[in-house]
């Protein structure tokens, strides 16, 4: 299992910029992973195999209950914030919340938040003290599955070229 981002620091929401602990990101569906995946930057209209090739869909197994902290809904009152700690586009406040939760005495093992990019739909930031509760059961390309990639293709209208 991999924590952290093949991103920049600042570019990841609630990884700790000092590397002071990782984050792994995970979608509780595969629609939301596409979509956190596939469309961070807007307007995307078209996927190249490339864009495919280059990610994978890994199913991971879950060998306990986390203990996530819910920054959505009513929760979003008692910690006295609003949604856009999940979803402004400034990433330093998440990242401060983010250290602040993982510093706790209770020790969450991660966040459970509303996606950027499919609202509806629920994301994971494990923290790296919960990584021996998760194992990789199943990777593999969306490449392998067309009538899967037709059906996140269509849910999001977006095209496909070489």
């Amino acid at each position: 299992m991999r924590f952290g981002s093949a991103l920049a620091p600042a570019a990841s929401r609630f990884i700790a910029p000092t590397g002071r602990f990782r984050v792994c990101y995970l979608g509780t569906t595969l629609e939301v992973c596409f979509a956190e995946t596939f469309l961070r930057n807007p307007p995307v209209r078209i996927l190249t195999l490339d864009d495919l090739a280059g990610r994978s869909i890994a199913t991971v197994e879950v060998r306990r209950d986390l203990r996530l902290v819910p920054i959505h809904g009513s929760s979003l009152a008692r910690l006295g914030v609003t949604a856009e700690l999940a979803s402004g586009s400034d990433y330093v406040g998440s990242q401060l919340w983010s250290r602040a939760l993982w510093e706790h005495s209770d020790e969450p093992d991660g966040i459970l938040y509303r996606s950027r990019h499919d609202d509806p739909a629920l994301c994971v930031a494990v923290y790296d003290r919960a990584k021996d509760d998760l194992a990789i059961v199943r990777d593999h390309s969306l490449a392998e599955d067309p009538q899967q990639l037709a059906r996140l293709l269509r849910r999001y209208d977006l095209g496909l070229t070489n």
